[in-house]
């Protein structure tokens, strides 16, 4: 990044800052909500003046657990929420100042699975009535899952399916087990392995694509409307799909030969 590019950036972030301070500041201070936007500027504006992007992160990632443990002792005393920021506020410079080290395989393992264990214990010890650590583990597994398969897309589209699949069941489960709506992400994510292995095959793609969405459809007529037997107005839509591959697409080429 450029100097000027730098400084503009800078100036930029004190502009916005004293702004938001002045609207808060002519509105009326009995909120004073300016600070939160102000601190967040403060972050990146410690980055873009100093040189040393190592440094540079250390400091904005202090300045920023700073402001969190300032505004939890100031608003909420009786509970400790920054803890649950300190994962990013160490992530951060740590990546940074390991630079491509932080690349590799072991290193993606070693942090994720650390703030997965993190994750964990704070949900056991804060709020074992609710497993929302299940959405950072969702979010954390993506890294060691890039780094180990993201050369092998056909394997990562599997792998990355079955991960949404497995999430979006438990959450399911947790939050609103008495309506199985988890059947509409697993027949959008379905696609993506569908795709990767069987694009270049048109009547292979489109037969199993057609039958995967007319057991969709039949799924969710079955499961909201039992008395009802709507799903034969798309299922005979649907039908027309490796119907029309077949003869246009397949059989001409065939024939060709």
């Amino acid at each position: 990044m450029s100097r000027a590019l730098r400084e503009f950036i800078a100036m930029g972030c004190i502009m916005t800052g004293i702004f938001l301070l002045g609207v808060n500041l002519f509105t009326g201070i009995a909120s004073f909500w300016a600070i939160y936007p102000a601190a967040s500027l403060l972050c990146p504006l410690a980055w873009l003046l100093t040189a040393d992007k190592k440094k540079g992160s250390i400091i904005a990632s202090g300045l920023f657990l700073a402001f969190c443990i300032i505004q939890n002792i100031v608003e909420t005393p009786d509970y400790f929420w920054f803890v649950y920021l300190l994962p990013i506020a160490v992530s951060w410079p740590l990546i940074v100042c390991l630079g491509k080290a932080a690349l590799k395989r072991s290193f993606s393992y070693l942090v994720s699975f650390s703030l997965i264990s993190y994750y964990v214990l704070l949900n056991i010890y804060f709020e074992p009535r609710f497993l929302w650590c299940i959405f950072p583990i969702f979010t954390l597994l993506w890294w060691p899952l890039c780094t180990t398969f993201g050369r092998y897309p056909r394997r990562f589209s599997v792998l990355s399916a079955g991960l949404i699949i497995v999430f979006f069941v438990i959450v399911n489960r947790i939050s609103s087990p008495e309506v199985f709506w988890t059947i509409h992400p697993i027949f959008a994510v379905l696609w993506w392995p569908i795709s990767m292995y069987l694009a270049k095959k048109p009547f292979y793609y489109s037969a199993v694509g057609a039958g995967m969405t007319i057991l969709y459809f039949s799924l969710v007529n079955f499961m909201t409307s039992p008395q009802q037997l709507w799903a034969v107005y798309p299922a005979f839509a649907v039908f027309w799909w490796p119907l029309s591959v077949y003869y246009f697409v397949s059989r001409p080429a065939r024939f060709s030969h």
